[in-house]
Parts: structure tokens; sequence; C-alpha cells
């Protein structure tokens, strides 16, 4: 977990990393675009991710890739899970090993 600063020096609220497996460009636009709805720009997700599901088709290693986004809000990650239909872990359950 992270926390996030803004330019007037105040703490935003914590962030919580949670990785979603997506297989498709499509699935991590929509995430995207939900992260947008619920929280504006009080979020983060990891780089370069259209470049490596691309090489991933490239080389076909077809099948879901381990995608993070921080939010501020535990509950996204249930309801991005049930919404699109993908599986979610948090951070620390990823890290542990448990997949």
């Amino acid at each position: 977990m992270s926390t996030q600063l803004d330019p007037l020096k105040t703490t935003a609220p914590e962030l919580h990393r949670f990785w979603f497996f997506v297989s498709t460009e499509k699935q991590w636009y929509d995430i995207i675009r939900e992260c947008r709805s619920w929280f504006g720009k009080n979020w983060q997700g990891m780089a370069k991710v259209r470049k490596k599901l691309s090489a991933r088709h490239g080389r076909l290693r077809i099948g879901p890739m381990p995608v993070w986004f921080e939010v501020p809000d535990p509950r996204f990650a249930t309801w991005v899970s049930v919404k699109l239909s993908l599986q979610v872990q948090s951070d620390a359950k990823y890290h542990s090993g448990e997949k």
C-alpha cells in the first residue's frame, strides 16, 4: 500500500493496491474507465500495460496478465471483479503466492 501527496503537501487518503488479471486491452480500459468514474484522478495504475499485452499476444502467450491499480476505496476491487467478471487479488495475497 502506498500514499500519494498532493501539491498542497497534504496527505491524500491511503491507496490500496489490487491486482486484476486481464486478457485484453478492452478489459484494461474498462478498469481505467471505472477508476475515472469512481475517483477522478485520485488513483494510479501500472504503466505500459497495452505494450505488454500486445507483446504477450505476439509471442502466443495468450492468457491473463496481472495488472495493478491503486485506489482509495477497497470496495472498488469487488465491484470491478463482479461487473467485468475478472479475477482480482489484494497486494498482500498476490505477493504471498496464493493464486
